[in-house]
């Protein structure tokens, strides 16, 4: 029985010493859209290359065991240029068949292999550098499904020649620093799994922690190379003015540095392209203060000190610090350097403000939100809607100052030029506003008097219709207008206007129409009369007057409808309570004489309430300047559309005045209500 135990015991010893490592992958580990992070999740390495690591069943228990796969460096067998990573992975039931997304980072050529079978080439991977092509993945989304009934083999070919030689200068310098801004450390492999749809890019970056979309960043890049330009021009043609100067190249290279920050953290470069924006961006980003430095001295100092010249050797030192030497240390570097520069220009502004100089305050806005806007992005993990406030709330203080410092000098000239033309000239016009006054005042009378004597005196009374009609006009006659025609078979032809321009002219355009309307209503097809219309009024060469129109003919529950650049034709339906809006689309009158004007044909049900109505109601004004549009409109019809004709006529109006409140009516206001009655 001892020696039974003592044989059970070693084989499951022996099992356990053979078995391949395996990293077990459940659901739990990818709610919310979180990742499962495999760079040190124990992958196998050999700096070799033969395509039968691929193979699933292939052993590999005798390759080594990477503590992070960015750094094969760190293995026994270091790192020669080209090799093979390998995964071992379980997962749970609950996953078998579920699509996970496998991202990927790094600045190599890789190719990825799922249990023997490629699914993706990033990039060429080479044995010579000559061979190789780099590609970074960048989160790229490759979608996988992994088996819960078997040994899941994840495993990569990956070749960076560029660090094949760890003399080398690119070796050296990706292996001295920290992770950027892109995520990438080292020079092998990034990975993780999410749940396919939850990817890094709703973040704004592939596979780094930058928190802004790239529409953001392309937005502000745009803001500030124009200001930046701007500034520039306003430079070239003042040049005493040297604020304009520095501002626009700090402006410029802010925006060259957010340009450059889009293809830099969600390119797909290789290594040599990567570093090159990277470069790039870090210069772009250490000279920006010192031209915001200059901008100060020059507005607030005779001219540019001597320590100005210290502070450019430390910006090319933090540059060389950054770019060249080991690199970890950068984030603390650039925070130091960063905090120098904003004390002093802190103390520019506090000076300024002292001496009371004019402007000193607008500046001092503009630099408390630039040094937030500068401290975070030391920090890279910036706060969205504050850095947004800290670097368009400086775009708009600085220019501010910059205007009102441009204006200032011209201002005092152009008040006296004012004063004198004022004095001069006061009299005589006086007397011309005062007679333009008058002879508009009675223009005006004339046309409302000519437009009101042009409306119906009284209603149609038709058994199965109930009928109202409404008009006020405005103190800029506008030429509103509405009509009615029975014909002796029942149909009753019904046409609302609105006359182009104001005054007079307005008024003998509707005193035009008016007369067409007598003689055309009698005819059955709307279309026709409005092609007979616009060809008078065409004639007539008015010079610019046209007619907007509403035309609707009701024979019994029929109802033919066209519109001539009119609002829509509201129809309020009994049966569903709903409200329709007609909605044709065409010129008004008179614009063309051969154009091709719609009409629709509807079907009316008792309680059934239609509504035309000029511009006026749905362009009303309120003391803010808003407009009351068309849905007001809707919503009242739809809430009151059982009250009588004339009473929705009474509350449409009260709805327009009530918005308008104190505002005076910018335009004539008409609308006719028709409800079909039952028999």
């Amino acid at each position: 029985m001892l020696r039974s135990l003592l044989l059970f015991t070693s084989i499951v010893l022996v099992t356990l010493i053979t078995a391949q490592a395996q990293t077990v992958l459940t659901a739990d580990q990818l709610q919310k859209g979180q990742a499962v992070e495999l760079d040190k999740l124990g992958w196998k390495y050999l700096p070799n290359d033969d395509q039968r690591f691929a193979d699933p069943q292939f052993d590999d228990r005798a390759w080594a065991t990477l503590a992070n796969s960015a750094k094969p460096q760190d293995s026994p067998s270091g790192w020669h240029g080209i090799g093979w990573f390998r995964l071992h992975l379980r997962i749970a039931p609950e996953l078998a068949n579920v699509a996970l997304n496998l991202e990927m980072a790094h600045l190599g050529a890789s190719e990825v292999y799922l249990n023997g079978k490629l699914i993706r080439r990033f990039g060429i991977v080479g044995k010579t550098l000559a061979d190789e092509k780099g590609f970074n993945p960048n989160a790229q989304p490759l979608g996988v499904v992994l088996q819960a009934d078997s040994d899941q083999v994840l495993a990569v070919r990956y070749s960076i020649q560029q660090a094949a030689d760890p003399n080398s200068f690119f070796a050296w310098f990706m292996l001295q620093g920290g992770e950027n801004a892109n995520g990438i450390t080292g020079i092998g492999l990034h990975s993780r799994f999410r749940e396919f749809g939850a990817a890094a890019s709703q973040r704004g970056v592939g596979y780094g922690v930058w928190p802004f979309p790239f529409g953001y960043l392309a937005v502000q890049s745009t803001a500030f190379l124009a200001f930046g330009i701007l500034h520039l021009l306003l430079f070239a043609f003042f040049a005493r003015q040297r604020s304009n100067l520095f501002y626009g190249l700090f402006l410029l290279g802010f925006g060259i540095n957010d340009a450059v920050n889009i293809p830099y953290l969600a390119g797909h470069y290789g290594l040599t392209g990567f570093y090159l924006l990277l470069g790039a961006s870090t210069v772009a980003m250490q000279l920006m203060p010192l031209a915001l430095l200059a901008f100060l001295y020059s507005a607030f100092t005779p001219g540019l000190p001597r320590r100005m010249w210290g502070f450019l050797a430390a910006a090319l030192c933090v540059i060389f610090w950054w770019q060249v030497w080991p690199v970890r240390y950068w984030t603390v570097v650039g925070i130091v350097y960063d905090v120098v520069i904003v004390l002093e220009m802190l103390r520019l502004v506090v000076g300024a403000i002292r001496r009371r100089l004019p402007g000193a305050g607008i500046v001092g806005v503009g630099v408390l939100l630039f040094s937030l806007t500068l401290v975070q992005l030391s920090l890279i993990s910036p706060i969205p809607l504050v850095y947004a406030i800290g670097t368009f709330g400086m775009i708009l203080a600085l220019s501010l100052y910059l205007a009102r410092d441009y204006a200032r000098t011209n201002k005092h000239l152009a008040d006296q030029l004012v004063q004198v033309k004022q004095l001069s000239a006061a009299a005589l016009e006086h007397e011309k506003v005062k007679a333009e006054n008058e002879r508009r005042a009675a223009e005006l009378e004339e046309a409302r008097q000519l437009q009101l004597s042009m409306l119906p005196k009284k209603l149609p009374i038709l058994p199965h219709l109930d009928l109202a009609a409404y008009m006020k006009t405005a103190s800029e006659v506008g030429g509103d207008y509405y009509d009615f025609h029975a014909s002796e078979d029942g149909t009753l032809t019904i046409a609302v206007g609105d006359a182009t321009g104001h005054g007079l002219k307005a008024g003998t355009l509707v005193s035009s129409v008016k007369s067409l309307f007598v003689s055309l209503a009698y005819h059955p097809d709307i279309v026709h009369i409005f092609h007979r219309i616009s060809a008078v009024l065409k004639e007539m060469k008015l010079r610019g007057l046209f007619m907007a129109m509403t035309m609707v003919k009701v024979k019994g529950n029929q109802m033919s409808v066209s519109i001539a650049g009119m609002p829509s034709v509201l129809i309020y339906r009994a049966q569903t309570g709903l409200v329709e809006e007609v909605v044709i689309r065409a010129l008004p009158l008179g614009g063309m004489t051969k154009y091709q004007y719609q009409q629709q044909e509807l079907t009316l049900a008792v309680d059934d309430v239609v509504v035309l109505m000029s511009d006026g109601l749905p362009e009303r004004f309120n003391p803010q300047g808003e407009m009351l549009e068309e849905q007001a409109a809707k919503q009242y019809l739809a809430q009151h559309a059982q009250a009588s004709a004339q009473e929705l006529i009474t509350g449409l109006a009260k709805l327009g005045d009530d918005w308008g409140g104190a505002r005076p009516q910018d335009d004539d206001v008409t609308f006719v209500v028709l409800k079909l009655k039952g028999a």
